[in-house]
């Protein structure tokens, strides 16, 4: 997937974990931008294990890592 395919508030589930965890994404980081302190683009995203908006973790995943919501 890429950063322009990702869209805000959509929940995606990542590649290597598809079956338990969902990944909310917040917010799209390009290299170098704000608190992305890596050499590529990066999706901020509420990671947990429902679709819970109220609790998750947040974490920053690689746009290629992520999937659609099967």
């Amino acid at each position: 997937m890429r950063l322009q395919d990702v869209i805000i508030g959509k929940f995606y589930q990542h590649k290597s974990t598809p079956n338990y965890a969902y990944a909310r994404a917040i917010d799209k980081l390009k290299p170098k931008e704000r608190e992305n302190i890596n050499n590529y683009a990066v999706v901020k995203c509420q990671w947990s294990v429902d679709k819970s908006e109220d609790f998750g973790l947040i974490k920053y995943f690689r746009p290629s890592d992520l999937v659609e919501e099967k």
